[in-house]
């Protein structure tokens, strides 16, 4: 059972690699589960969930069916949208284009579609009103575009949804799913802490810790890259998001780059191509995060909204081939996991 993974975080985002990855699916099992074990779950997404179609694709999609006592965070033009009975628990104040984000309590089982704050320090926000008001556990939908939902400070856990709908090149779904999978399970940094970040200025992006200890601030990759070019590093911390033009300089330190950690804030913050982060990677460095992502769960979707379908068996094995061991991945559909 999916509860079984998700048993130690009282958040979770669910998050899927594309449209039609079988996120829903998986929305609505979980909420199942927690009352299942007797707990009443909250939902809110950092954008839009539960319609019959995809209102960009067309494709049709499983709505959200919430049990009564459930706690949804969602848009105020949503709140008639939907067959549940409910009750206003709480406002936010928080708007969307849509209207105000509003908290109601399920009075009845149904369907609802919801539709959340888009920017993270609101989701923080939301999620402690959610947990004041009875929640036992929380769960926030969205997508790999927005990876700040896996952020620590927003989420306890991740759950990634990989599909059919990705490519129809199973191999490239496999490729990307096990990359993204490889960003939100770095290991934690030996350099760096929370207090590296506590005595540097927030405009301070690159800190340096150099062959004596000492940090040094920088203004920018590519002097980050000359100075371990010249002189040599045992780390560079460097905040916020992390973009291919970062890697991309830090390759002129060439050779002196072997050994060295490279530490970012935390996983969600890496915003490369795959082939940028493994030349790093094979030029000898080691990408580390302050904070780590716990990714409980991997699910499969073999099934494409578009028409090209994996060979479920296929699919289910090549991921799990792709993936550590203790991932867990799961066909949710079909409810086969390893």
């Amino acid at each position: 059972m999916l509860y079984e993974f998700i048993k130690p975080y009282s958040s979770i985002a669910t998050i899927g690699m594309c449209k039609n990855a079988g996120k829903t699916t998986v929305l609505n099992r979980l909420i199942g589960e927690c009352f299942a074990h007797g707990e009443t779950p909250a939902l809110t997404s950092i954008g839009r969930d539960g319609e019959r179609s995809d209102v960009v694709t067309g494709t049709d999609k499983p709505e959200i069916f919430v049990y009564e006592g459930t706690l949804v965070a969602t848009a105020e033009a949503l709140l008639t949208v939907g067959d549940v009975s409910r009750e206003i628990a709480d406002t936010s104040g928080m708007p969307t284009p849509m209207g105000e984000v509003v908290i109601m309590r399920a009075m009845s089982d149904g369907l609802v579609q919801i539709a959340g704050p888009s920017m993270t320090a609101q989701l923080r926000v939301l999620k402690r009103r959610l947990f004041a008001l009875g929640a036992k556990r929380v769960f926030i939908d969205g997508a790999l575009s927005r990876k700040s939902l896996a952020m620590p400070a927003v989420s306890d856990a991740c759950i990634l949804s990989s599909g059919a709908s990705y490519s129809r090149d199973m191999n490239k779904t496999v490729a990307d799913t096990a990359f993204a999978c490889e960003l939100m399970s770095l290991e934690g940094s030996a350099l760096f802490d929370e207090k590296s970040l506590e005595c540097a200025p927030a405009s301070e992006k690159f800190i340096l810790l150099d062959r004596d200890g000492e940090r040094v601030s920088l203004d920018s990759a590519k002097d980050a890259a000359e100075r371990i070019r010249t002189q040599g590093a045992k780390g560079l911390l460097v905040r916020g998001g992390v973009t291919d033009s970062v890697f991309e300089a830090l390759f002129a330190a060439g050779r002196l780059l072997s050994g060295m950690e490279i530490a970012v804030e935390d996983g969600s913050r890496l915003l490369v191509r795959a082939a940028n982060y493994q030349k790093l990677v094979r030029a000898g460095a080691a990408v580390r995060a302050l904070e780590k992502t716990a990714l409980a769960a991997v699910t499969v979707n073999p099934f494409s909204a578009y028409g090209e379908h994996y060979d479920k068996n296929a699919f289910f094995d090549a991921v799990r081939a792709a993936l550590p061991a203790a991932v867990p991945v799961v066909n949710v559909k079909e409810y086969e996991y390893a």
